[in-house]
């Protein structure tokens, strides 16, 4: 469920690349097909990554496939420490800065505490 406000990372090589923007921050839904909690809330994100009129603020998913051992994000979410979703992550020059989980986050709040760190 991604509009054109939030790009959908597929490869390794996609996140690094968007991670590592210079002068950017990346704030990330990892999710799963799955996950009722992920299908309730991506509304809301998508939303805000919609309204969001900071260039320097960037909207990804991720399609958490833990199921397949040698899939990329098992590491990237090993990496991030992320062992429940829907997980929101913040980065910023491939860093985490920030993280909220679970369906009940107030994403505007946490968005507003991510560009506060700016």
């Amino acid at each position: 469920m991604a509009n054109d406000s939030i790009t959908v990372i597929e490869t390794a090589e996609q996140y690094q690349e968007l991670i590592n923007s210079p002068g950017k921050t990346t704030i990330i839904d990892f999710w799963a097909d799955w996950c009722m909690p992920c299908k309730a809330i991506a509304p809301r994100f998508a939303k805000l990554a919609e309204d969001n009129t900071n260039d320097n603020l960037v909207f990804a998913k991720v399609e958490l496939k833990m199921e397949e051992a040698d899939h990329w994000t098992g590491p990237v979410a090993n990496e991030l420490k992320i062992v429940s979703i829907p997980h929101f992550v913040a980065l910023r020059d491939g860093k985490k800065i920030e993280s909220q989980k679970g369906a009940q986050v107030n994403l505007v709040a946490f968005v507003s505490q991510v560009q506060a760190l700016e």
